[in-house]
C-alpha cells in the first residue's frame, strides 16, 4: 500500500494505493487519525488507484467517519474504481459517505 498526500486550499487528500485489506489497513488508520489529529478537518480520499477493499478497509473508513464527525470535520471519498464502488455498494457505504467522481469535486465539497 501507498500512500500520498496532497493539499489543496485547506483540504488534506489522502490517495491509497492499492488493497486496503487486513495487512495494509493498520498502517492507512495510523496515518488517518494522526491527521485528524494534527488538525486535519477536511479529508479526501482518492481511490482512483485503490484496487480493493476488505472488511478491514471497511472498518478504517468508519472508524475514520466517526473521528471526523466528532470533531466537526468533513470526509470525502473519490475516483472510486468499479470494484471498489462495488464493494461500497454492496456493504451500505455509498449512503453513509460522499462520493464524487472527481477531486475537484471532493474538494469542494469539503472546503464548503
Amino acid at each position: 500500500m501507498q500512500i500520498t498526500e496532497d493539499k489543496l486550499a485547506d483540504v488534506k487528500i489522502i490517495g491509497l494505493q492499492g488493497r486496503l485489506d487486513g495487512t495494509t489497513s493498520p498502517g492507512v488508520e495510523l496515518k488517518l487519525t494522526q491527521c485528524i489529529a494534527q488538525g486535519e478537518l477536511r479529508i479526501a480520499l482518492d481511490f482512483t488507484e485503490l484496487i480493493y477493499v476488505s472488511s478491514n478497509g471497511l472498518r478504517v473508513l468508519m472508524v475514520v467517519a466517526k473521528q471526523i464527525q466528532k470533531v466537526g470535520g468533513r470526509l470525502a471519498l473519490f475516483a472510486l474504481s468499479e470494484n471498489v464502488s462495488e464493494i461500497l455498494k454492496i456493504a451500505g457505504f455509498t449512503q453513509l459517505f460522499s462520493i464524487y467522481p472527481t477531486r475537484e469535486e471532493a474538494v469542494q465539497h469539503c472546503a464548503g
